[in-house]
Formats: structure tokens, sequence, C-alpha cells
């Protein structure tokens, strides 16, 4: 892959090049999630090395701008929606999220979708922004073949409930999670509660310690405080690992007003980490 491809697409030589979109459809609980894979331009040597997305609560905040930007530097990426959300089947539930991205990771890692999407299962990534930083924190600690983790603006829930922002939780469930598919904000409210301690990013975070993990600060983060969410397991991985690293951006909680410079953090970190060239 190449990181200075992010904001410039290869000269045009003919169709049979042009990088693809294509629709997902695949299960986890039991339910259909939906989403959609990009492949890039098939002048990139093959396979390809694959970013797997998680987004947020609920998902506002799509990441678009980083997906296609992953793309044009050479890589596979999938987006999936996670149950309840964006026309996904099943409910949200925290407890889901995890389980949601492992079966898309799976499903990535099979041999015969690898061979179908050129998929490079020695470099597959998760990346995932707030709730999705969670996510895709906790599912690395449950699959050995993730090359590497991004979590930008993670949100924690353990740390919602340790640093008493349970009021604030619950009102964006309330608010925010209008749009999902729920059977009450009072129930997500309640599966946050009886599994926070679960759902923290710092349990069991030495099962991070062999993957290459890149945390990203939004210095000016209100929704997800990096010294309550991100800097506790930061920490905790900098004294253990030394395949952790810790960029902090100047940007609030979706880093509007800085989304080239996290695409260029993103880009350059998943480049040092990929053997796949151009």
């Amino acid at each position: 892959m190449k990181a200075e491809n992010a904001f410039k697409e290869l000269e045009f030589e003919g169709a049979e090049s042009f990088p693809q979109i294509e629709e997902l459809n695949i299960i986890s609980g039991g339910c259909h999630l939906y989403g959609y894979l990009l492949t890039p331009d098939r002048r990139y040597e093959k396979p390809y090395p694959t970013v797997i997305m998680s987004h947020g609560f609920p998902g506002y905040t799509t990441n678009n701008d980083l997906e296609l930007a992953l793309m044009r530097m050479g890589c596979v990426v999938i987006h999936m929606n996670h149950r309840g959300a964006w026309g996904s089947e099943g409910n949200y539930l925290f407890t889901n999220l995890k389980d949601d991205l492992i079966a898309v990771a799976k499903w990535a890692h099979n041999p015969a979708i690898a061979e179908q999407y050129d998929i490079d299962t020695e470099h597959i990534f998760f990346v995932g922004h707030s709730m999705g930083g969670m996510t895709v924190l906790n599912a690395t600690k449950e699959l050995p073949f993730i090359k590497g983790v991004v979590a930008m603006a993670a949100y924690d829930i353990g740390a919602a409930f340790r640093f008493h922002l349970e009021k604030d939780l619950f009102l964006m469930i309330e608010t925010e999670g209008q749009c999902l598919k729920m059977n009450s904000a009072s129930e997500v409210y309640e599966n946050a509660l009886e599994h926070y301690h679960e759902l923290g990013v710092c349990n069991g975070y030495e099962k991070l310690i062999d993957h290459q993990v890149l945390l990203i600060e939004a210095k000016y983060d209100t929704v997800a405080p990096p010294d309550q969410m991100l800097k506790p397991l930061a920490d905790k991985l900098a004294a253990e690992s030394e395949r952790f690293s810790y960029v902090a951006v100047n940007g609030n909680h979706s880093f509007t007003g800085q989304r080239m410079e996290l695409t260029r953090i993103v880009g350059e970190w998943l480049e040092q980490n990929t053997k796949v060239s151009v």
C-alpha cells in the first residue's frame, strides 16, 4: 500500500483497473449485518491488506472519507453496520458489538472469501471510532490473526461507570440512539450496567500486547475524555508493549477539521505495518 495516495487517484489507464464497491450481507448471532466492501485499484499488488471498520454510537460519523482514502492507498476496506444499526437485523446491544466484529473478521479470514476478494489474511487490521474504538480493541483480544488495531477517540463503557458518567451515557442512548432498533433505551443502558466490567477496554488488556496497537486521542474530546477513556489503557500498554503507539490530534470527538491529519496518521501507520507495496 502507499499512504501517499490517500488523496489522489491513479492515472486512468482503463476501466478494468477501477476500484470496486460491493454490497455485503454477513450473519452474526443469527442476524443479517449489511454493509459494503471496497477493493482498490487493480494495479496494486495482490493480495491486499484489509481494514475492517467499526462505527461508533449510533454511527452518524461514518468515516466514509477515511474508508475511501484507505482504498486509494491500496487496501480492501470492509464496512459493516452492527446489529440494530442502519438496516442490519436484530436489536442494538453493547454486548453484541464485539461478537458482530468477530463474525465479520472470521468471514474475511476464511480462505474462500480471502481468495474471492484478494484479502491478505496476514495483514488484517481493525479501525474503529468512538464506541467502535472500544469494539475493535475488545475484538482484537479474541483474534490472534488480527495484525493490528487502530482505536480513534475510543469510548470506554467501563470508564463511563468508573468515573460516574452514567447519566451522560443514558442520555446518549436515549437521544442519539433513536435511529437504532432497540426495545428501549433502558434495556440498552441495563446491558451496559450489567456488563461494563467485561466491556471496559482495560479488561484483558494483556491480550493486546502481541498486536500492533495505535491509539489516537482527540485533545478536545468532551464525549470520550481521553484522560478517562484512552490514557489508562495507553499507560498499561506503554509499560509492557513495544508494538504500541499513541498520537494526540488537535481535534474534537469526530475529528472535524482534522480529518486529513487523521487519515495521514492512520495511513502511514498501516503502511509501516504491512509488507505489501506497489
